[in-house]
């Protein structure tokens, strides 16, 4: 699940792949969601130190918006396979074990991904029944908690696509 963009500009394919509007899209998002964190924390600091009054609910916005930036960025890293790894059985294992053994630890964090998407969903669910909502501007959480239900089955889906290619030897 590798996004080739020199590859693809090369053999000159005049549509992008799902993967590659995926990316793209949730890196626009996540731009967009950093860009609104860094304004909204700059208007409430010039708001306090000018003004004398910061920007009603910007810890609120900010806590929002940085749940979704970490969700949003989560299929992201997955695909580009930059989580945190530690590698120690790499130098002591032949090749084929260690690309067993990947292959199997990608199935495993798939599942848990998806079992975390699973609960995010229903507990979405349930903040929209009960109608939770933020304390000062009263916005619904409903929508980030399947913001982050949607991202995080997205990572999980990259990541079996992963472990499929680690386990039939499709990558090195």
């Amino acid at each position: 699940m590798t996004v080739a963009v020199p590859e693809e500009r090369e053999r000159g394919d005049a549509v992008p792949s799902p993967t590659r509007l995926m990316t793209r899209a949730l890196g626009v998002l996540a731009a967009v969601l950093l860009f609104g964190m860094a304004a909204m924390t700059t208007a409430d600091v010039l708001g306090r130190d000018f003004l004398g009054v910061g920007v009603p609910g910007s810890y609120e916005l900010t806590s929002l918006l940085l749940a979704s930036l970490i969700f949003v960025g989560l299929p992201l890293t997955t695909e580009r396979e930059e989580h945190v790894a530690v590698d120690l059985v790499d130098m002591v294992a032949s090749r084929r074990a260690v690309r067993l053994l990947k292959g199997l630890m990608g199935v495993l964090s798939a599942i848990v991904l998806a079992f975390l998407a699973w609960q995010l969903w229903v507990r979405g669910i349930r903040l929209g029944e009960d109608g939770s909502h933020t304390n000062v501007l009263r916005f619904p959480l409903a929508p980030v908690a399947y913001l982050m239900a949607v991202t995080t089955g997205i990572a999980a889906l990259v990541q079996t696509a992963l472990a499929v290619n680690d386990l039939s030897g499709r990558r090195p």
